[in-house]
């Protein structure tokens, strides 16, 4: 990867990580209109606050619907690489629960909007 390429990834990154709230809102957006009960959860290093530009964000979305479904429908609205999205159901998000701090994406926005 050229120089050039490296520096455009990271401004890339850098404004994704500065406005997280912005992309948290359109991620809580496209799945609310799928299921209005899902959940959506900040895991991993962001949510542990030590991540670095190179770390992904890794979004926990909690659902009865087919992860393709999420997964697609987040791709159109622009949802992709640095985010690492899991798609799974209620009782898969007891084991996440058990593994990793979760913090939940309305208040990390709520958080960091006020």
């Amino acid at each position: 990867m050229s120089e050039r390429l490296l520096v455009e990834e990271a401004k890339r990154r850098a404004e994704i990580f500065r406005n997280l709230p912005r992309y948290l809102k359109v991620i809580l957006d496209v799945v609310r209109g799928i299921d209005g009960n899902a959940e959506v959860y900040l895991f991993g290093s962001v949510a542990e606050e030590r991540y670095v530009l190179s770390s992904d964000i890794d979004v926990l979305v909690v659902t009865g619907r087919a992860p393709g479904e999420v997964l697609a429908a987040l791709w159109e609205k622009g949802i992709k690489e640095p985010f690492e999205v899991h798609v799974v159901n209620k009782d898969m998000l007891k084991i996440y629960a058990r593994r990793a701090k979760l913090l939940r994406a309305d208040e990390y926005i709520r958080k960091r909007s006020a």
